[in-house]
């Protein structure tokens, strides 16, 4: 079982949201339960009451972060440092979110069979006006999300976090070199440096080797 959060109040959690929903049905089709708090339900209570009753394998979390914490629907804190990291002791957290991998990850990775994955500095992307009702077909974005997907679709394979975050960074550099052909554009220019940034700050933290399914 996985369980997503996936607040969707602004162009970057809208983005985002989107984007899981593509790992969502993936995960669907291989016939693995998903439990999806989207929008208002994107809060502390139903996370809180999902992961003790439930237990997922994976929880993706999606949305606005810094150093000490996850947030939900209109920045709600779902998971802080020293209030109520132990709930996800147990299972592989992968959030994408600005910085929460340097302090509320090591916190959560220090319980046993846990890991988190995540960003330690800022996770940024780029978009392009006109796609923020279909944000899943904007070319802007793709490299980046593309990239930090293929955490999930590692794990959904059966493979570990390591792994998962491993490939990740080569799907990334893939898309890396592709930008990097049409440095003359600025725009591409600073497409390459977010996504470089990306991908030198994801990390693991806890159990490497620790599997979803």
């Amino acid at each position: 079982m996985f369980l997503f959060t996936r607040p969707d109040y602004d162009p970057v959690t809208k983005y985002l949201s989107a984007w899981a929903k593509i790992l969502i049905d993936e995960a669907r089709a291989k016939a693995i339960e998903i439990i999806d708090l989207v929008g208002a339900k994107a809060n502390r209570k139903e996370l809180e009451g999902r992961l003790k009753k439930k237990r997922p394998s994976l929880v993706m979390l999606n949305g606005h972060g810094n150093d000490d914490c996850v947030t939900g629907q209109d920045d709600e804190p779902l998971v802080e440092v020293g209030e109520n990291a132990q709930v996800l002791s147990g299972c592989i957290t992968y959030a994408v979110s600005c910085n929460s991998a340097t302090r509320l990850g090591r916190e959560v990775g220090a319980y046993p069979d846990t890991a988190y994955v995540g960003y330690e500095k800022k996770f940024s992307f780029m978009h392009t006006h006109g796609f923020f009702k279909r944000p899943e077909d904007d070319p802007a974005a793709r490299p980046f999300m593309e990239f930090s997907n293929q955490v999930v679709r590692g794990l959904i394979k059966g493979h570990t976090a390591e792994e998962s975050v491993q490939r990740a960074k080569e799907v990334g550099e893939l898309h890396l070199r592709k930008l990097e052909s049409s440095l003359s554009d600025p725009n591409i220019q600073m497409a390459a440096a977010f996504l470089w940034r990306d991908i030198s700050h994801l990390v693991v933290h806890g159990e490497g080797d620790k599997k979803a399914i």
